[in-house]
């Protein structure tokens, strides 16, 4: 634990949030006057990306998934820029933005978030629909919607087989999947399905649409994106009416132009209390932060780390000691469309329909924590409640295996 001299927080200190995302958010929530806080995106509107998938199926709308960043941080007491960060200078502590400004600050909190990956794939932007936000999401489900409205046989490829690509896939299979005219190939160059998950996933998935109009192909690299067509390392192509591109998350160029990546590390590099190893007044939480061992870039993840880092960054304005980050174990829920939702505790791994209604209860009570209007103060008093009963009721179930299998419609697909 590292400590500084005893002091009280210096009136009006300076605090500039760089990020609007779950991290940015969380943290701009956490800290309290006399904090200056000033919380700096370009873009006006938060968005829920770990439901973004249910867009290609039409199960949700862009409106559902998007808060009013502006809203939300004046709500928290704070001052939103809605502006690009051109960089940051750390030794002079400050932030240049897009329009010239330059915001002063004691303390930084960097929650950059990621940016998508192509790995050097040609044609991605040319030829490629790219899942990552919600209007991107939106204008994919609108493309399989006149695919399958074109009286023709069309086929749709999925470049990645991670967690969006499966994801994408279960939601189209939701739609479209009684469609004759639609085929949908997956392919992942890895040699499994979810590779960042269970193995028991892989098999499960393919079990699943063993029955529909879907091939997938692993260890297979996609080499380019071409018009009409996926080409494939070794040789051959996939015929393709639509290529949706579903790349992992890269750190924002931000970081890089402010010198907070060390030469050959990927994530600005954080000690355990998420201070930046280098610059002292920077703290960095959430996708944009390479937390010591490695952490699952996911939002619960960055939801804690924004709270974190806002609380340690008001210690050490105040001369307390900084506190450890401690990632708490969480369950990973993966939605496969309406077939199943697949739950990930540990070794521990099951799937069920009605396990959709866990993953869209964490959506609402997520939304209306962020949200922060007085009329959702029931709603989170009412989270509250749902959270501690799952404790006392969900979790017992699920750590059991004898009482798993009296669960209807439920699949143990892998235990400690």
């Amino acid at each position: 634990m590292l400590r500084f001299p005893s002091m009280s927080t210096p009136r009006h200190s300076r605090v500039v949030v760089v990020g609007g995302g779950f991290a940015g958010l969380a943290a701009a929530q956490a800290l309290r006057p006399p904090l200056d806080v000033t919380l700096v995106d370009p873009g006006e509107w938060f968005e829920f990306l770990p439901n973004v998938h249910e867009l290609l199926s039409g199960v949700k709308g862009p409106a559902a998934l998007r808060l009013d960043r502006r809203g939300v941080v004046e709500r928290a007491g704070h001052r939103f820029r809605r502006e690009r960060v051109e960089r940051i200078d750390p030794d002079r502590r400050r932030v240049h933005l897009a329009d010239e400004t330059v915001l002063e600050y004691d303390a930084l909190i960097v929650a950059a978030g990621a940016e998508n990956a192509t790995y050097g794939v040609p044609g991605v932007h040319q030829h490629a629909l790219i899942f990552r936000d919600v209007e991107q999401c939106a204008r994919i489900g609108e493309r399989l919607r006149e695919l399958a409205s074109g009286g023709r046989e069309a086929r749709v490829v999925i470049v990645g087989g991670g967690l969006e690509g499966v994801e994408a896939l279960g939601e189209a299979l939701r739609r479209h999947r009684d469609n004759p005219d639609l085929h949908f190939a997956l392919v992942e160059a890895r040699e499994r399905l979810l590779p960042e998950g269970e193995p028991a996933f892989d098999p499960a998935i393919r079990r699943l649409c063993a029955p529909h109009r879907v091939s997938i192909r692993t260890g297979a690299r996609a080499t380019a994106i071409v018009a009409g067509a996926v080409l494939i390392g070794g040789g051959g192509s996939l015929p393709a009416d639509a290529t949706i591109s579903t790349g992992g998350p890269i750190p924002a160029p931000v970081l890089a132009r402010s010198r907070l990546i060390p030469s050959g590390r990927e994530w600005g590099e954080v000690d355990e209390t998420l201070r930046h190893r280098v610059y002292p007044d920077v703290f960095i939480a959430g996708d944009a932060a390479g937390f010591p061992g490695g952490l699952a870039k996911q939002a619960y993840h960055a939801l804690d780390m924004g709270s974190h880092a806002a609380a340690n960054a008001e210690r050490q304005l105040r001369g307390a000691p900084l506190e450890a980050f401690r990632p708490s174990p969480k369950p990973m829920l993966v939605s496969f469309g309406d077939l199943t939702t697949f739950l990930a505790a540990g070794k521990l791994m099951i799937a069920a329909p009605a396990l959709a209604a866990a993953k869209e209860a964490v959506f609402q009570i997520v939304m209306a924590q962020l949200d922060g209007t007085t009329r959702l103060d029931a709603l989170t008093r009412l989270a509250g409640r749902l959270l501690d009963a799952g404790q006392e009721l969900l979790w017992p179930v699920l750590s059991s295996p004898r009482a798993l299998l009296g669960q209807a419609n439920l699949q143990i697909l892998a235990h400690a």
